[in-house]
């Protein structure tokens, strides 16, 4: 029976977990729950279903609607006549397993305990936050999606859906994500990971989680946005030199950071932060590769496991300026899916905005996203690989 009619529009609602819920490390998570919102109406026939997987640090919440009509992280992506068309698809965004919105993490209680997991939350991989997303969709009686769309981690999750769920969705499409975590994006995040770890664990000398936080996102948010955009903001503008800050500075990228960071310390679980960063680094395509030793080239391993995909076509966009998940790894998706003899797309553009591109760019992204999930089946891409699209000059 499905957990929303399918004549209901615009919903949020929590969806119970198999009890117990294996995961991939093997340990069992019993009475989990998914955080869920849906937009749109799911057809008679539930075949429009788009499935929407998030960054790190988003909810469920990616659009208004009747029930919560604060913007959503994705707000002018979906809706009628937008990028994800309510009108035609019936849109289902899941906080991913492990985070602090409604489903369940670290931040939950242990049913066995009563009280939070913490560090003893299961190994998180991404291909669990694939798994739970996957049961809340059977929850709503859609044997197969539309669609899966996720960037950044979400990328890396649809890429893990139609690894270990071939069939379940008919398309594909990964904004930002990676086949594996390169060597850059996994320093970047274990250097988080060290400052908040020892936060957490109490490590003598180590300073409070709040500011372990606050280092942390700082570490993150350089990550994500373009360089160029910094200098055109920011530049080297002070408001008060040398104020007695920790830095002996007080520029105004400073200030900048500050206020972000002090708005994410409050708002997500610190231990979720940790276990969805380290899930991340883990993840790799290859490891899906029926009978290929872990010893085995990377690209050996991401071919053989991309022979395990059953999509009619796929589309895959990257965006110039992005440090975290730069370009040449969407190529490297692109030409593996390709290769695989799967319909696919790249589309490379280029934004100031970096690695939140997606986040921000709403008229760079809509065409593309709209015409690939709207093309009818059996019609064929007009073009493999489209050149950069630049939205510096607008």
């Amino acid at each position: 029976m499905s957990a929303f009619p399918p004549d209901t529009a615009s919903a949020a609602q929590r969806i119970p977990l198999p009890t117990p819920f294996r995961m991939q490390s093997g340990a069992e998570l019993r009475g989990g729950e998914l955080a869920v919102e849906t937009y749109g109406r799911l057809a008679p026939a539930r075949d429009n279903a788009v499935l929407l997987f998030t960054g790190l640090s988003a909810s469920a919440h990616a659009a208004s609607h009747p029930g919560d009509p604060s913007p959503g992280w994705w707000e002018q992506m979906i809706g009628a006549g937008r990028a994800f068309d309510t009108d035609r698809f019936f849109v289902v965004s899941v906080n991913s397993l492990g985070s602090c919105f409604g489903t369940t993490g670290p931040g939950s209680p242990d049913p066995a305990t009563g009280t939070p997991y913490a560090g003893s939350f299961p190994e998180l991989r991404v291909e669990d936050i694939a798994r739970a997303s996957q049961a809340a969709i059977d929850a709503l009686g859609i044997g197969q999606l539309h669609a899966v769309v996720g960037a950044s981690l979400g990328g890396m999750t649809a890429l893990a859906h139609a690894a270990v769920l071939p069939g379940k969705a008919r398309r594909l499409v990964t904004i930002s994500g990676a086949l594996a975590a390169g060597a850059s994006a996994i320093a970047t995040r274990s250097l988080q990971r060290e400052i908040l770890g020892a936060a957490l664990r109490g490590v003598p000398g180590a300073s409070s989680v709040e500011s372990a936080m606050r280092w942390a996102r700082k570490i993150g948010v350089i990550s994500y946005v373009g360089i160029d955009l910094l200098e055109e903001r920011f530049g080297r503008d002070q408001t008060e030199p040398f104020a007695g800050r920790p830095s002996g500075t007080a520029f105004e990228v400073e200030n900048w950071l500050e206020h972000l960071a002090q708005k994410w310390e409050q708002q997500f679980n610190p231990w979720s932060y940790w276990y969805i960063s380290r899930a991340m680094d883990l993840f790799d395509f290859g490891d899906h590769a029926p009978g290929a030793a872990r010893t085995a080239a990377a690209s050996e391993r991401h071919a053989r496991a991309a022979e395990r995909l059953v999509l009619e076509r796929a589309l895959v966009i990257g965006v110039q300026q992005d440090v975290l998940f730069p370009l040449p790894q969407q190529r490297a998706i692109g030409e593996v899916l390709s290769d695989a003899g799967i319909d696919t797309e790249l589309v490379e553009f280029s934004s100031a905005h970096g690695h939140d591109a997606f986040l921000t760019e709403t008229a760079m992204f809509t065409p593309v996203l709209r015409s690939f999930l709207e093309r009818a089946p059996g019609t064929a891409t007009s073009r493999r690989s489209h050149p950069a699209h630049d939205s510096l000059s607008r």
